[in-house]
């Protein structure tokens, strides 16, 4: 199942790169940078947004990410900030915060990491600033209407949302939902 989902992120990625960079010599040597090269949707599975929405808690984008409606749930798209074919890293800015009342967290600035089959990212929240975790695990799509991937979620990430907003509806493994990378997609 890792080498498919492997495959399957690598040749979009390889595409889109080889496409805009020219040659694949040089889409494996390209670095970060400080401009959007693509970006990408994260969808929420329809039945956590039913979740959120049910507990009272708000999903607001941050730092440049865009959120809107989307099939039912929402869905949050962050632009991509830089790529590493050496690693299969793909970097993102923006975030989301999730609020109730004055309970918060923020996650921000996501690494699409391959080779681990994890996205991390910066956590701050009511009990402080995190730092950077993993917060999913990249699976196969069981909804390849809402992504080309499945995020389901570490037990860390499961542990912070339920301390935050004093619930036990999170849990390791489960779905969070979707995830399509559109590297050199207009932003």
């Amino acid at each position: 199942m890792k080498k498919a989902i492997l495959a399957l992120l690598t040749v979009v990625l390889g595409v889109g790169m080889t496409t805009a960079l020219g040659s694949p010599a040089q889409a494996a040597t390209a670095k970060s940078s400080s401009s959007k090269v693509g970006y990408t949707r994260v969808v929420v599975a329809p039945p956590v947004y039913d979740l959120i929405a049910g507990a009272g808690i708000t999903p607001t984008p941050v730092q440049g990410a865009k959120a809107g409606a989307y099939k039912d749930t929402i869905a949050a798209t962050f632009p991509i900030t830089g790529y590493r074919l050496k690693g299969l890293r793909i970097k993102h800015s923006g975030g989301l915060n999730l609020a109730a009342g004055s309970a918060t967290i923020t996650v921000s600035d996501f690494n699409i990491d391959l080779a681990r089959l994890r996205v991390s990212g910066k956590v701050v929240g009511t009990v402080g600033n995190v730092g950077r975790v993993d917060l999913f695990k990249i699976r196969a799509s069981d909804r390849r209407d809402l992504g080309l991937v499945r995020l389901t979620l570490t037990k860390t990430a499961a542990d912070a949302l339920n301390a935050t907003f004093g619930v036990d509806a999170f849990a390791e493994n489960a779905t969070f939902g979707y995830a399509t990378p559109k590297p050199f997609s207009r932003f």
